[in-house]
């Protein structure tokens, strides 16, 4: 009697099953693989936040006060200082308030590189593109990938009348970040004071513009000092600094991105908020201006608060209240009647 053969294996039909099968269960793992990552990255984004923001509350406990964010000239009432004045003629593009801070994040041997009182554009390249791996967040980037190259760029600039223009500017290379200094909001900035904002020491926030102390043509420190104990709202409800908002497509791009160590340009190293500024609402948002807060992690932003905590922000927070956030006394004068 003849036996008939077996034979083991899958038909065409069960091998497309099965792999149909595969292809599935791989398409409803992958979002839950993406967004494990991306929580990944916004724990080491807030992680990133709260080494600088520890810097910062080092600083001022070193120093009894918070660095400033740049140093900028005004005049007591806030209109620009004349070209005349010896306050002024000090007054160039002096480190932003990231090199200052760079001893308190174990960067001691970068920081010895830099002259606080000289132009950003005398220091080398190897100093200007120095990156920290705190300065990144890394849903955006890598610290390799936050460099801007030195050459000629047209950009929109605001003036201290508040109209604004274009123009083509030499543009000095170095490092970028994806974090800045929260520099308070509008009030007794652009809205009311179109002078003041753009110039001197007038930030609602903690880490603000400041005239420089000059002696002769020369900075030597500077004037408007914001101290702890000047957080009347509490250090656990004031904003220290956050994520800024770049759009996407802009990424060490002049403005919304330009070098962080350049005392010149605010918005590569501080921000606002309030209901002129509110957060963007992701990378894709072309609504909000240059100067607010915003991230690339789904529905919020990051901050560090002026305890060293850290909060993720709903992109839809009420306006009001990030103004509150962001302003260290909601009750105070305006600022260039409480210098």
């Amino acid at each position: 009697m003849k036996r008939k053969k077996c034979f083991n294996g899958f038909t065409l039909i069960e091998l497309l099953v099965v792999i149909a099968i595969v292809g599935v269960m791989i398409s409803l793992l992958l979002p839950a693989v993406q967004s494990a990552r991306e929580a990944a990255r916004a724990t080491e984004c807030k992680n990133h936040l709260r080494q600088l923001g520890l810097a910062v509350i080092h600083f001022e406990q070193a120093t009894q006060t918070f660095p400033p964010a740049r140093l900028r000239t005004q005049d007591e009432y806030g209109y620009f200082a004349s070209e005349s004045s010896s306050v002024i003629a000090c007054e160039t593009t002096q480190p932003s308030w990231f090199a200052r801070i760079l001893p308190y994040i174990e960067n001691g041997n970068y920081y010895s590189r830099w002259n606080l009182y000289a132009p950003y554009e005398s220091h080398d390249s190897y100093t200007r593109n120095y990156v920290s791996a705190n300065f990144v967040c890394p849903t955006r980037r890598s610290a390799s990938e936050a460099v801007v190259d030195s050459g000629l760029v047209e950009q929109e600039v605001t003036y201290g009348c508040g109209c604004g223009g274009s123009e083509i500017v030499e543009l000095t290379g170095g490092a970028v970040t994806d974090y800045a200094a929260n520099h308070g909001d509008y009030t007794g900035g652009s809205l009311d004071w179109l002078f003041a904002y753009w110039r001197g020491g007038v930030g609602t926030g903690v880490i603000i513009s400041s005239d420089p102390i000059c002696s002769g043509t020369d900075p030597i420190n500077w004037k408007h000092k914001i101290r702890h104990k000047d957080l009347t709202d509490g250090a656990s409800n004031t904003i220290l600094a956050g994520e800024m908002h770049i759009p996407s497509g802009r990424l060490a791009q002049v403005p919304e991105n330009g070098p962080m160590y350049n005392g010149k340009d605010l918005p590569a190293f501080a921000r606002i908020g309030g209901p002129e500024v509110p957060l963007a609402r992701g990378p894709e948002d072309k609504t909000v201006p240059v100067i607010g807060f915003g991230s690339w992690h789904p529905g919020v932003c990051p901050m560090v608060l002026a305890d060293g905590s850290t909060r993720s922000l709903d992109n839809f927070i009420d306006t009001h209240v990030l103004q509150q956030l962001c302003r260290r006394d909601d009750h105070a004068e305006p600022p260039w009647e409480s210098f």
